[in-house]
């Protein structure tokens, strides 16, 4: 069983922890955060006795095989660097870091030890209805794909009232980039879908809606792909409606088209509008962590490639932050691709 080590004990965190004991393939051993009230709750209510306040004091326990970083955005690069270091397999969650200068200190680290299992934890690759349109598009059914878009767009202004009591700041607020945070979900929907990287970005952005942010709260870029595929992703972090259905999912093949959740495919060239039917049976709401946990820790168990892997999800990462800078610079900027070793 794989013995595995949580660094940051947020939602997202605890949400790692739960389906870790509810997946039955990895026994959590110990947790890391620098609040001490949230490492008595793992103690206190998941009996873990291994706490920490750094992540380099887990990162160096001998019981620890494999470390999931779960922090706050900006905070991946050292306990990634730290546990890869420390020959520990390492799950970060998404996106995998809040600046460029930042994925490139942790791209270095992955390519220095290419036998670790590293996962990115872009988790709506696991729900059935995207897995699904993967199939469709992987298999050639919806022909040469050339556009595709996806939205974030979700109101998240009570995220202004979220301070960090053990730091007294709000890094959401400071931080946080909607294209980056939110947007890079369903760019890396896109990148998957598309079998292909992002080379080229542009983009616009506004500051209405949510004022206390210190970055613009509505950001809208276009990502041009090697295979000449373009694709638009808008990121709004303050809208008055609730979270869109599948992201305003669209993908646009030569031979098919898929609308959110339902896929319609020409039987021939004359078939030019061809009824829609659903992609999938199963629905999932929320985010699918048991089945991204499964994933990573069947992945270092069989010793293969987790379903997004770091460089993968870098790449995802990588066009988003890209994507911030040519907003900021009003211009047309190349994007980096991050290439295994």
């Amino acid at each position: 069983m794989v013995r595995v080590g949580i660094i940051g004990l947020g939602h997202n965190g605890l949400a790692h922890l739960a389906a870790h004991r509810n997946v039955g393939l990895s026994d959590v051993v110990a947790v890391c955060d620098r609040n001490p009230e949230r490492l008595d709750r793992a103690r206190d209510e998941f009996g873990i006795e291994r706490r920490y306040r750094t992540a380099a004091e887990l990162c160096a326990d001998p019981a620890v095989d494999a470390v999931s970083v779960n922090t706050g955005d900006p905070y991946h690069v050292e306990p990634f660097v730290a546990a890869v270091r420390a020959g520990k397999h390492v799950f970060v969650e998404k996106p995998v870091a809040n600046s460029l200068a930042q994925l490139d200190e942790m791209a270095a680290a992955a390519a220095a030890d290419a036998g670790l299992t590293l996962a990115a934890g872009y988790v709506l690759r696991f729900n059935p209805v995207y897995e699904a349109v993967h199939r469709f598009c992987a298999s050639g059914q919806l022909g040469r794909i050339y556009y595709l878009e996806g939205d974030y767009v979700h109101n998240l202004l009570y995220q202004a009232a979220q301070i960090d009591t053990a730091t007294g700041a709000n890094w959401y607020l400071d931080e946080e980039r909607p294209l980056v945070g939110g947007g890079s979900h369903p760019l890396d929907l896109l990148r998957w879908f598309a079998g292909a990287e992002v080379v080229q970005v542009a983009g616009y952005s506004s500051r209405f809606a949510f004022p206390e942010m210190k970055q613009d709260d509505c950001q809208v870029a276009l990502f041009r792909f090697e295979n000449g595929a373009v694709a638009k992703v808008a990121a709004l972090y303050a809208p008055r409606t609730a979270m869109p259905p599948f992201n305003n999912l669209r993908v646009y093949g030569d031979r098919g088209t898929v609308e959110r959740d339902t896929v319609a495919l020409a039987e021939d060239a004359g078939d030019v509008h061809p009824a829609f039917k659903p992609v999938a049976a199963d629905r999932v709401d929320g985010h699918p962590y048991e089945p991204e946990v499964r994933d990573w820790v069947l992945a270092i168990r069989d010793s293969r490639p987790p379903r997004c892997d770091f460089f993968d999800g870098a790449n995802s990462t990588a066009a988003t932050l890209t994507a911030c800078e040519a907003i900021a610079r009003n211009a047309i900027l190349p994007v980096n691709v991050y290439r295994r070793p």
